[in-house]
């Protein structure tokens, strides 16, 4: 596993930089640095933020360029896999993010990837019946119209299957011949490979649920179409693996939903992540510019945090991709330990930010110089002019950031926002 250390931060006010600026500040400029309490630093790599050794944290990710954001993700993951938190990772497209976690833990054989390229995903393996039912049954949505007698013909299907020699896969399901099922289980028993009791179980459970059978039908071919670039198919030279299995055997599991429209590859992979905590697992969670509103079972995973997981999530405007869900954005961001703040184009995104680092009270000094005559004396002949000087000082509310120095931010520099240190950073970032 290639393992970049931390970056040390280096505030930019030490040293003798930090003593010549300091010469120049008056006390009004020494009192609103106090107020603002934004820490400058030396640029630095991301990695300083993410210390393993302090745990694993939740955070956010916004702005900027998608390289900043993905040195960021990779760090999150490097701080994980040392805490012994295996991380998945879900993500539609990007490629750098892909390739970056592949050079980085590829060779250490702690890495899986599920995209076009590597196609291996098999949403029943490692699943027995009840949880293979479980999923089917959650993760299909209401039009589908799926009842709980399902579980009868999904345990007759599995019958079979296991009195052939063969597991329930969904490459299986999808393509049984359901219409032949009952024959096919006749054949059996006259093969002498199951008992007359045997055959009438499972003929009993596949008449229970055959009611279901179209409906499962239905919803496993709409599946398949959405996962066809990533599903497994024996013969293809990949392993099949799925959520569960990628955390039983501790790596960083990278999948490319492809779009935030694949509601059922959604709904399969939010049920996973739920059925991994019943299962005492523990985990990381990447996500990577998924809006929120793509899927109500994946805006209810987020917006319900446990102290089970930690989740860190990216996007190049974090306040759009909550699709104007306030509570949602203020509850990520409350139980986030680390948030990085980098450029936005959006005016309201960039004040929102800024209603996020708060106000402070901000001291203004003014000058001001008055001419006058003085009166003629007994001992001189003409009127002699004056002046007069006064200074005041005001205050007034001001944003710690303003949304246009978050609009107008350069390359890599970023704003971070940290619970444990409890402090605001500006720096750039390097990378």
């Amino acid at each position: 596993m290639v393992i970049k250390l931390s970056n040390e931060l280096q505030r930019a006010d030490k040293g003798f930089a930090g003593f010549l600026k300091s010469l120049t500040m008056t006390d009004t400029d020494r009192a609103n640095a106090a107020n603002r309490r934004v820490i400058e630093y030396q640029p630095c790599s991301v990695d300083a933020f993410f210390e393993p050794n302090r745990g694993v944290y939740n955070a956010v990710i916004s702005g900027g360029e998608n390289r900043m954001r993905v040195n960021a993700m990779v760090a999150q993951a490097i701080c994980a896999m040392k805490n012994n938190f295996p991380v998945v990772i879900l993500h539609q497209g990007n490629r750098e993010l892909e390739n970056q976690m592949r050079s980085t833990f590829f060779g250490s054989g702690k890495y899986i990837e599920v995209s076009s390229r590597t196609p291996c995903f098999e949403p029943f393996f490692s699943l027995n019946e009840l949880e293979i039912a479980n999923q089917i049954l959650e993760a299909a949505p209401k039009e589908y119209d799926i009842r709980s007698s399902a579980r009868y013909y999904i345990e007759g299907v599995s019958g079979y299957l296991n009195k052939s020699g063969k597991h329930l896969s969904f490459n299986l399901f999808s393509t049984c011949p359901h219409a032949l099922l009952f024959d096919k289980v006749e054949d059996l028993r006259l093969q002498g490979r199951i008992t007359d009791a045997e055959e009438q179980e499972i003929k009993s459970k596949l008449m229970m649920g055959q009611s279901e059978n179209y409906k499962l039908d239905t919803y496993m071919a709409s599946l398949k179409m959405e996962m066809s670039s990533l599903m497994y198919v024996p013969r293809n030279g990949q392993h099949p693996t799925n959520i569960i299995s990628a955390l039983n055997d501790q790596v960083v599991f990278c999948i490319d939903v492809t779009s935030a429209t694949n509601k059922l590859l959604l709904n399969t992979l939010i049920f996973q992540l739920k059925l991994a905590l019943t299962k005492g697992l523990r985990y990381t969670l990447l996500v990577d510019a998924i809006p929120l509103n793509a899927n109500e079972a994946y805006a209810n995973y987020l917006k319900t945090p446990t102290d089970r997981i930690c989740t860190m999530i990216s996007s190049d405007d974090f306040y759009s991709m909550m699709g104007g869900d306030e509570r949602a954005f203020s509850t990520l961001i409350g139980n986030s330990q680390i948030t990085v703040v980098m450029s936005h184009n959006s005016g309201n995104s960039a004040t929102k930010w800024a209603e996020v680092f708060g106000q402070y009270d901000k001291y203004e000094t003014s000058y001001s110089r008055s001419k006058g005559t003085s009166r003629r004396t007994p001992f001189s002949l003409f009127a002699s002019p004056h002046q007069s000087s006064s200074v005041s000082i005001s205050e007034r509310r001001e944003y710690v950031v303003k949304p246009e120095a978050i609009m107008r931010m350069g390359y890599g520099e970023a704003y971070v926002l940290t619970a444990a240190r409890g402090e605001l950073a500006h720096l750039i970032l390097n990378g």
